[in-house]
């Protein structure tokens, strides 16, 4: 696993495999934008603060997992090894999200 560097203002995602079996990580990265600007600007979920954007994330894997004709990372990953399968795949949905601030005092 690579270290990298991160600012403030950078969220760090810890998802399951019933997130990135479900999402493509383009989408990941859309939804968690989307919903932290939905946050930040007071139009939704503003006394949750991160938890409102973990919920948001969960909610679309969760769509996606329960729709049988949905393309997934998943369905792209199981054409490729040969298996015939279509829709995304119910498993486990987690999702833990930071978002980085600068310590203070």
């Amino acid at each position: 696993m690579d270290i990298v560097d991160i600012e403030e203002g950078d969220v760090v995602a810890a998802l399951s495999d019933g997130v990135i079996d479900n999402l493509w990580e383009h989408e990941i990265c859309e939804k968690i934008l989307e919903s932290l600007e939905k946050w930040q600007s007071g139009k939704e979920g503003s006394e949750d603060g991160m938890a409102f954007v973990a919920r948001d994330l969960m909610e679309a894997a969760r769509v996606i997992a329960e729709d049988p004709t949905a393309e997934s990372p998943f369905m792209e990953r199981a054409l490729d090894e040969g298996i015939a399968t279509e829709g995304g795949k119910l498993d486990d949905i987690s999702v833990a999200l930071g978002l980085c601030k600068k310590r203070t005092g």
